[in-house]
């Protein structure tokens, strides 16, 4: 059942206290809101569908970036860690204030073709979106932050550029066979 209360600071307080399920409080400016988010977590509790989301509300995209920097990238190649960081930095200074909660889809499109439009190549902001995208599927999977899906999964990537078409001339074959051809060593007769 929940119980809603009046704060000192005129703001209303609803708390669920439900057996099995962790005690869920939050408040809010009038009291009808907190009436009505309480029944909704009641029902969700009822139908055992509840998911805490508390965590990921209070969570923003640059403190996950920097625990998924301190604990997944770890486990990468050194090459990977490094370029992983330097991605890491330009999607915190773009989308670090928002909450992983409120991060929408709708945002990171426009985040996406924002990166586009400064010149960014196409292959550049796919990875800037894969290290979103696995950071919202750790932080679903792994840290349970009650997040109900991943937005990124739900937006258009980029498609791939041309990628390099670059043939070898005669001249660089020839000098790359020259050296790659082992010198003949001088036999003794003896």
């Amino acid at each position: 059942m929940a119980t809603i209360v009046r704060t000192p600071s005129n703001t209303w307080k609803a708390v669920v206290r439900r057996r099995g399920w962790p005690t869920t409080a939050k408040t809010f400016r009038i009291k009808r809101d907190a009436e009505d988010w309480a029944r909704g977590v009641e029902d969700e509790m009822r139908r055992g569908i509840f998911v805490a989301r508390a965590p990921a509300e209070r969570t923003i995209v640059k403190a996950a970036l920097e625990r998924y920097l301190a604990e997944v990238t770890p486990t990468k190649k050194p090459s990977t860690q490094a370029a992983e960081r330097k991605k890491a930095k330009i999607v915190m200074q773009r989308l670090g204030q928002y909450g992983l909660a409120q991060l929408s889809p709708e945002r990171i499109a426009e985040y996406r073709d924002e990166q586009l439009a400064e010149g960014k190549s196409p292959s550049t902001v796919r990875l800037e979106m894969a290290l979103l995208g696995h950071l919202y599927t750790i932080a679903i999977r792994e840290w349970g932050l009650g997040l109900m899906y991943n937005p990124v999964a739900n937006v258009r990537r980029p498609s791939p550029g041309q990628g390099r078409d670059r043939r070898l001339n005669w001249s660089e074959m020839r000098r790359m066979l020259r050296r790659a051809t082992p010198t003949p060593i001088p036999c003794s007769a003896g």
